[in-house]
């Protein structure tokens, strides 16, 4: 090993591996590391836990620091020696004139000899003392040091507010947090309460249905008796003598002619719906561009331009009768197709008083007859009333005021299907556990118009039309 090298391995030996400098007020730990006393200081602030050395990693306590007074004096005997060792062995003899390099030319950045100084190539050149010149330089590194000291001093400066800002970001994750569950407790809260309410107006709503079915049944049962004690005096009637059937006859009849006026009644079922907070809002989060498959469309249907709407034409349009278009049915099916995931699009019926609206399976049969037992699943409005039929479903939910609009919501994967009034945002029906397998499509129906249905035209709702 040279001695250049010996030089630089006793500057490493007295330099912190913190700020790379040699040591200033130096400490060693219990695990044998040197360190200047504040960038170990600087270290510990920095750390979020236990704080460990910044060489081995091992724990510190504060007990384990202890000042090392001898590599204080060590490191700055060897900050002042070392220039003048190594000047000592980098003077050398010059090559041209066998002289010691005593001298330093600026524009060549060479050393010189005392009589490469005075030849012609170096006239011009500002030519100084070897120290001389190393003080020059000295101080233009010494300068250059301090700018980077305070450069440094601004980034541990920046890097302190970083540090702080951590904390306050961990700080300000755990309040956010709080009041956003506070806030979502709040709404779940209210939501529930509405519920409940809701579901207390159901249950008022079914005691008084249930009271006016019960009188119902016990006028009709009344009724019914009364027409068989009248059946069974005029049978007993027509056992009797002529002259004294003819006798009783008029005042027989006379005392039950009101009870042949009577016409049997069946209650209807009163039931009122409420607008749930945030439900139309919610289920646009789900909503699907729909548009109208001209391919499958009934040739009596005429479908807009922009595949939006469709009507009703007394004369049938001269169509292709290909294999997916429904040549009985006033239908038509959506060109889009469910196989998984939510999904939820609007219809406007307008005042049409006959629709068929929901979702069916692509498989659904195009040619003749729908069957009772055909893969469709829709809602259906009467002339004689308002009525959700679900195909292939037992169930059914009658409602007594006109909707101008419909939503429709699929969960292909919970395999349910719901209908709302999208003005009002009511629940019409909701189903679930249906049969859904493979794909399924929209599915759109108008019934034949007579002079009871009223005439117009089935339109759905674009994403923007909604908002």
């Amino acid at each position: 090993m040279d001695a250049r090298d010996l030089i630089e391995n006793l500057k490493a030996d007295l330099t912190c591996s913190i700020c790379l400098g040699y040591f200033t007020d130096p400490v060693i730990v219990k695990c044998g590391h040197n360190f200047c006393r504040v960038c170990l200081l600087r270290c510990r602030e920095e750390a979020d836990a236990a704080f460990k050395c910044p060489e081995c990693r091992g724990v510190i306590e504060d007990s384990d620091v202890v000042p090392n007074r001898k590599l204080e004096n060590l490191s700055m005997t060897g900050k002042r020696l070392r220039p003048h060792l190594l000047q000592s062995i980098t003077l050398a003899l010059c090559d041209q004139h066998g002289e010691k390099e005593k001298f330093f030319c600026e524009e060549d950045q060479r050393l010189l000899c005392a009589s490469c100084v005075l030849s012609p190539g170096h006239k011009d050149h500002t030519v100084l003392p070897l120290e001389m010149a190393a003080g020059k330089w000295e101080d233009k590194i010494k300068h250059t040091l301090n700018t980077l000291q305070r450069k440094k001093e601004e980034f541990n400066v920046a890097l302190d507010r970083v540090t702080k800002r951590r904390r306050l970001c961990k700080k300000a994750i755990r309040s956010l947090k709080e009041s956003v569950i506070s806030e979502y407790r709040k709404l779940h809260d209210f939501l529930w309460e509405e519920e409940e309410l809701y579901l207390e107006t159901l249950d008022q709503q079914y005691k008084n249905n249930l009271e006016k079915l019960e009188h119902n049944t016990a006028k009709l049962s009344q009724q019914i008796q009364n027409l068989e004690r009248m059946k069974i005096e005029l049978e007993e009637n027509l056992d009797k003598e002529p002259l004294e059937m003819l006798l009783d006859m008029k005042d027989t009849l006379a005392r039950n002619e009101e009870l042949l006026l009577q016409e049997p009644e069946v209650a209807s079922l009163a039931w009122n719906t409420s607008p749930i907070t945030g439900l139309t809002k919610m289920l646009k989060r789900f909503q699907s561009d729909i548009s109208l498959d001209p391919e499958s469309a009934n040739p009596h249907l005429i479908l807009s331009e922009d595949l939006k709407s469709f009507k009703y034409g007394d004369v049938p349009q001269d169509l292709p009768d290909n294999k997916e278009r429904f040549d009985n049915a006033l239908a038509v099916l959506g060109a889009q197709t469910f196989t998984s995931g939510k999904h939820y699009w609007e219809v406007k019926v307008g005042d049409k008083t006959e629709w068929v609206v929901g979702v069916c399976k692509d498989s659904v049969r195009r040619k003749g007859q729908l069957s009772s037992s055909e893969n469709v699943w829709t809602l259906v409005s009467l002339r004689s009333g308002y009525l959700c039929v679900l195909c292939n479903s037992k169930y059914g939910t009658h409602w007594n005021y006109p909707i101008d609009q419909i939503g429709i919501f699929l969960d292909y994967d919970k395999r349910h299907i719901a209908f709302y009034d999208a003005m009002n945002g009511y629940l019409i029906s909701s189903f679930s556990d249906m049969d859904f397998e493979g794909p399924l499509r929209p599915y759109f129906s108008l019934c034949c118009p007579n002079g009871e249905s009223t005439p117009g035209s089935i339109m759905l709702i674009n994403m923007g039309d909604s908002q």
